[in-house]
């Protein structure tokens, strides 16, 4: 973390040198996703070939047909990815940053407000949460420089807050089910996100984690005297402007590039029919392409011109690698899990080991688990949803909130794993060590809030 703070670096503690141990066992036995791919499919092939009927050529078939079948979910999730950061990346998001950061005076108040806008916005959409948060923590760092607020402190909050906060609308879980088509459409037919996202279950735990991660924060934050604010290297990397381009030297297709006239026009018609879909048809009725059509409006009107949106969309695309080219392959486990009678074994397990009181906990902590190993909402869904979807039909829980489980737990998680942290160490140019202490004393609390939350209330409210 070179150049991050002014100061010298405190002694190390026994709990910082756990803290060291514990990231450094990440780095070297966590590897790339694309290998959890690659270990997962090899798993499941093994299990399917000793425990079900099927040999060899039968799984490999089943891949095969299943390769294909999350296509147009993959596509979805890409468009949901690149629309959430195009629009964080818009200047007139940004203009609203730097606005709102005038209005607090002390570090505490900066805080509070951090935690609650950025929440706020990462339970809309989860994309444009974490970059909004991310360019309100860097501008928080220098606009209030000399208020003592820990610059590692605010980049794990960046993470944290989005982690905790994110489990809303975005979410690809309830989006999916939520869509006519999805590929357990059979299974489970369609489910609305009122009994998902915009659940009261799940609406009053969001609600009282909106109210309590900032108190927390508060808590967590480090003593003025012990912490360490932006470094100058990083103030002037920060404040840096770019150059204004000179419209007169144009030609007239370069002008056309920055032209907002026609893209606003679509812009508008989209957001028309968006808010006519939601009018006729409620909130209940968004699904994944409501919504990706509506941050696509949102996107081309805050950037105005095909030249700002398209850079911004080049930048955003670089968010989709992992789902384009892994999503295929984790449908093809799907096919594998689904065809060859394994999914019906796992989930005797499952209702072996749980009642109708314990069952959504059970599947909270599960896909906590596995999130460490397999760091996507969306593709761990297709793998898990073949065995956790049918048990709890015969344990009698309601489908919608193994949905809320499922989402809870993924998000969950990611505040102990590097891998969606990626980002956000590379926007403060901070280590996964530096952030770590802040973001597992949120998963911690977030896991027992969580924890009580299925626990009291199984089927939900």
């Amino acid at each position: 973390m070179a150049g991050m703070a002014s100061g010298s670096r405190p002694e190390k503690s026994k709990s910082s040198d756990i803290i060291d141990r514990f990231t450094e066992w990440s780095l070297n036995w966590v590897p790339d996703s694309m290998v959890f791919v690659l270990v997962l499919t090899s798993i499941v092939f093994v299990m399917a070939l000793a425990l079900t009927k099927s040999g060899p050529f039968d799984l490999i078939d089943s891949y095969a047909g299943g390769f294909w079948k999350l296509l147009t979910f993959a596509m979805q999730l890409c468009i949901l990815m690149i629309t959430g950061f195009v629009v964080a990346d818009s200047k007139q998001v940004k203009r609203g940053i730097v606005a709102m950061l005038d209005w607090p005076k002390t570090a505490r108040s900066a805080i509070l407000l951090y935690c609650f806008v950025g929440g706020a916005v990462a339970w809309v959409h989860w994309g444009v949460g974490l970059m909004f948060c991310m360019i309100m923590g860097r501008e928080l760092a220098v606009r209030k420089r000399g208020l003592g607020i820990h610059y590692p402190f605010i980049a794990a909050l960046s993470y944290g807050v989005v982690n905790v906060m994110c489990n809303g609308p975005s979410q690809s879980a309830p989006l999916l089910v939520a869509t006519p088509g999805h590929f357990l459409e059979k299974m489970i037919g369609i489910i609305p996100l009122t009994t998902t996202a915009l659940s009261p279950f799940l609406i009053a735990l969001q609600l009282f984690m909106f109210i309590t991660i900032p108190i927390l924060a508060i808590f967590l934050m480090p003593k003025k005297e012990s912490a360490i604010e932006i470094s100058d290297a990083l103030y002037s990397e920060f404040t840096a402007t770019l150059p204004v381009d000179d419209v007169t030297a144009l030609r007239p297709a370069e002008r056309w590039d920055r032209s907002r006239i026609l893209q606003s026009l679509l812009a508008l018609g989209i957001l028309a029919w968006v808010g006519h879909y939601v009018f006729i048809k409620g909130f209940g009725k968004l699904d994944l392409n409501s919504i990706n059509f509506a941050f696509l409006g949102l996107a081309l009107i805050l950037h105005g011109s095909p030249r700002s949106f398209t850079e911004s969309v080049k930048k955003g695309v670089t968010t989709t690698s992992g789902v384009m080219v892994q999503f295929p392959m984790y449908a093809g486990i799907f096919g594998m899990i689904s065809d060859s009678g394994l999914a019906a074994i796992i989930t005797h397990w499952f209702v072996s080991i749980s009642t109708p009181g314990t069952y959504a906990w059970i599947v909270y902590l599960y896909t906590g688990l596995m999130d460490f190993f397999v760091p996507s909402g969306g593709s761990k869904f297709v793998i898990e949803a073949p065995y956790i979807i049918p048990a709890a039909q015969q344990l009698g829980v309601p489908v919608a909130q193994i949905i809320n489980a499922y989402s809870t737990g993924a998000q969950w998680a990611n505040n102990l794993q590097p891998f969606w942290a990626l980002p956000v160490l590379a926007a403060f140019r901070v280590r996964f060590q530096d952030i770590l202490p802040f973001t597992f004393a949120i998963w911690l609390y977030a896991g027992i809030v969580s924890s009580i939350a299925f626990l009291v209330f199984p089927n939900g409210l």
